[in-house]
């Protein structure tokens, strides 16, 4: 069987569950012969820099905001440390190992493509987007804190359209998605899913291709 790779995005909302995700992950991916790939958010590190906003410049801002991700990413690594999995630390998708988990440091492949707008539109969802498109797939799951999309009523939706999700960044509705995501995956023909990274059950049925059976939102 042939090693697939996934890209997973690991919100920085999901930081004091980060070890029990990873440990899952490495389950899952020993089990299936999987390489799966973690873009870390930018959870607390990212938020210091917001708090810098109209001290520094958004060029400046930028490059530290994708910095704060290689702070989560270290956290990442060095809280799972202990699971004795094969997880690695990588800043180059050449370095990409045949299995197992690896969380990604992109601040190189981003300064080498530096073809991302420098805004808070774009945060770690459209650059996990941006990898996942280099590696040549067309979608990544999003792991984050709550359960997908909602619609009016407080209902998680099962389908979105990358269409619908702009018309509600327009309107000003909480989408759970940075700002940039929709156009880039509209562009590209891509696709992401977001599912609630607190429910390793979830997240195993999304990696098996069953959305429609559990609780998630396909944007795309």
């Amino acid at each position: 069987m042939d090693t697939q790779i996934r890209v997973l995005k690991l919100g920085g909302s999901l930081i004091e569950e980060c070890r029990a995700i990873i440990r899952c992950l490495c389950d899952y991916a020993a089990e299936n012969n999987l390489t799966l790939l973690i873009i870390p958010g930018g959870g607390p590190f990212a938020m210091t820099v917001r708090n810098l906003a109209g001290r520094v410049s958004d060029e400046t801002a930028h490059w530290m905001a994708v910095l704060a991700m290689h702070q989560y990413g270290l956290f990442i690594a060095d809280t799972t440390a202990s699971l004795n999995n094969n997880i690695s630390l990588i800043e180059s998708l050449d370095d990409l190992p045949d299995e197992g988990v690896s969380i990604l440091l992109p601040y190189k492949i981003l300064r080498a493509d530096d073809c991302l707008p420098h805004s808070w539109d774009v945060t770690s969802d459209t650059i996990a987007a941006f990898i996942t498109h280099k590696l040549g797939d067309k979608g990544f799951i999003k792991l984050t804190d709550v359960d997908g999309i909602l619609d009016a009523e407080g209902r998680v939706m099962s389908e979105v359209s990358i269409e619908a999700a702009m018309k509600m960044r327009k309107r000003g509705t909480a989408t759970c998605i940075d700002n940039a995501l929709p156009a880039f995956l509209l562009r590209y023909r891509m696709y992401c899913i977001i599912v609630n990274g607190r429910y390793p059950h979830r997240v195993r049925a999304v990696l098996e291709g069953k959305c429609s059976s559990t609780c998630c939102t396909r944007l795309g």
